[in-house]
């Protein structure tokens, strides 16, 4: 087998109901979602489906491409190389394992080690809100089957941070695990129209303190990501778990949040660090260290769906992330663009594609409708 094509498609969503209000972008809005799509073709008649940040379109069509057709799309660790020297996007592997997937008649996730079929999954919010409309929230959630959730805390005082938790927690009692963001590891990189909280390593360790009181499951990202120092001190001073590793990029750098013990749970993330076939590397040596992992996804419905596979095939995966924010956006909101999303079951659990693959593909209208360019 053979490539024989690669064609990036850059894709907009309809408009939300109204701006989301990500607490990560101070001051910033959302209207809809953009995704850039590739699709790999191959001389058997299989193709393959990735995703990747926008940015590096020219590092697909100007290096990845030609340097991949006519290229055996099974010789990953040979194609490692072309990956490290585009720079980045990294997703455009997740279309050779979908294609790896569909010529074996297996579900990625098998391929990878086949440890389960199903992750718990967790509704993670995206706004800032008041503790009295979380705990709506929350209940709303576990109506449709979640067992847990993610809060953002982004206020300016510890104070209005704890009320939120304080609050769901009270509301729902020991039914739903709650996880926490305070998404202290976005800069640099991340445009902020407004200033927002900038957490000291104190507010983080009593933040974590008021947390493990409450029961909470983790902490995500209370630090710069580059503050190992203070994050493994962190780490070390307090019991509940720490998280993060979404924004970290390169197989060096998640090595050294495992081996320095800068988290509890390494959230690594393709759309950013490195390819899937590192991410496994990064999953096995978090196993041997005794971390748990929760890949972080990006890409729309396809970046989902591949870490999904991911969590599925590791011994040593938790909770995983599913963006929800309804009425604003669902969890079907942020998969817009694919024929079939995955969703909560009635155990709170998120299921991986059982097809040959990652077992989802675009909607063909959808890529006509709503191409940009």
């Amino acid at each position: 087998m053979k490539i024989t094509d690669l064609e990036v498609i850059r894709l907009r969503s309809p408009e939300h109901a109204r701006p989301l209000r990500p607490a990560w972008t101070p001051g910033g809005t959302r209207t809809r979602s953009e995704a850039t799509l590739v699709r790999v073709d191959t001389d058997e008649g299989i193709s393959g489906w990735g995703a990747f940040n926008g940015s590096d379109v020219a590092a697909v069509d100007g290096w990845l491409k030609p340097q991949l057709i006519g290229k055996d799309p099974f010789a990953l660790e040979q194609h490692a190389r072309l990956f490290r020297n585009a720079g980045g996007a990294w997703g455009v592997e997740i279309a050779l394992w979908d294609i790896i997937g569909k010529a074996a008649g297996q579900p990625v996730y098998k391929l990878w080690g086949g440890h389960k079929d199903r992750v718990p999954g967790y509704a993670s919010c995206v706004e800032v809100r008041s503790g009295e409309q979380r705990a709506e929230d929350a209940a709303a959630r576990r109506a449709e089957g979640w067992r847990a959730i993610k809060l953002r805390l982004h206020d300016w005082t510890l104070g209005e941070d704890i009320a939120q938790v304080e609050a769901v927690r009270k509301a729902m009692g020991d039914e739903l695990v709650i996880l926490v963001d305070a998404n202290q590891a976005q800069q640099p990189g991340t445009r902020q129209p407004e200033e927002g909280p900038v957490w000291t390593y104190d507010r983080a360790l009593q933040t974590a303190r008021e947390l493990e009181r409450l029961g909470v499951f983790w902490l995500e990202e209370p630090l710069d990501r580059y503050d190992f120092e203070g994050l493994t001190k962190l780490c070390a001073n307090v019991e509940m778990n720490i998280s993060g590793g979404e924004n970290n990029r390169g197989l060096h750098e998640l090595r050294w949040l495992v081996e320095q013990n800068v988290y509890d749970i390494i959230q690594p993330e393709a759309m950013v660090a490195e390819t899937m076939s590192s991410l496994r590397k990064i999953c096995a040596l978090a196993e041997l260290h005794r971390k748990l992992v929760a890949p972080h996804h990006g890409g729309g419905g396809i970046g989902l769906v591949a870490h999904l596979h991911l969590a599925c095939a590791i011994p040593n995966s938790t909770y995983f992330e599913m963006l929800c924010e309804p009425p604003l956006m669902t969890t079907d909101d942020f998969q817009w663009y694919l024929e079939e999303p995955v969703r909560v079951d009635a155990e709170g659990n998120i299921v991986a594609p059982s097809g040959p693959g990652l077992g989802v593909q675009p909607d063909a209208q959808k890529l006509v409708a709503h191409r940009i360019g």
